[in-house]
């Protein structure tokens, strides 16, 4: 493959799908409500309790109807852009406190040193979002990893991970051409939706 670009997703391609189920998922169950009373007059996280809201079609939801619709999201696995807004928010807080530490499979940060030292251009495309990601790839066994890649794509800033759209978006905005980049992702509707915008794939 002629490549230039190589864009990741995080969970199960370079990171333990078990370790975000079993250690991130509960840490944002367990501190939604607080988490949000606290934080609920700041512009961007209206903007998301409005999205919960709208998506709930509940207008005048109280906060603890927000948070039951966040935690049935959560028990669904389903990737709703204001639920990956407050997870990232509160993880971005537990990695800075150091309750949290990333997971990574054994081979995935020496590859990412590795295609960064070959020239490759790094990026990220997750239904995590951007400040998750931020804390993700800053908090690492083998300390920040942020400094590696030049662009992040979630589902807010590009679109859903199962639509042609997103990829052509992101080819886009990395100025590299489709048949130059690769996707490594664990899921293979986000692969066929990349393979079909021109990107190469690995599984």
């Amino acid at each position: 493959m002629p490549l230039r670009a190589v864009v990741l997703d995080i969970e199960g391609t370079t990171s333990s799908t078990g370790f975000v189920h079993d250690t991130l998922y509960p840490y944002s169950r367990e501190r939604f409500r607080d988490w949000i009373a606290a934080h609920a007059t700041q512009p961007e996280v209206q903007v998301q309790l409005a999205a919960v809201r709208d998506l709930a079609r509940e207008p005048d939801a109280s906060l603890d109807r927000v948070v039951w619709w966040l935690e049935h999201w959560l028990d669904g696995d389903q990737k709703i852009t204001p639920l990956k807004a407050f997870q990232g928010w509160i993880w971005a807080e537990g990695f800075a406190a150091g309750d949290l530490v990333s997971h990574f499979f054994d081979d995935a940060i020496p590859a990412i040193r590795g295609w960064h030292d070959a020239g490759l251009m790094l990026s990220i495309f997750s239904s995590g979002s951007v400040s998750a990601q931020h804390a993700w790839f800053g908090n690492t066994p083998e300390g920040d990893l942020l400094p590696l890649f030049t662009h992040h794509f979630d589902t807010e800033n590009v679109g859903p991970k199962r639509e042609m759209a997103s990829y052509r978006t992101i080819t886009d905005r990395l100025g590299v051409a489709a048949a130059d980049t690769v996707f490594f992702s664990d899921l293979v509707a986000e692969l066929d939706a990349a393979r079909l915008s021109g990107w190469h794939t690995v599984g």
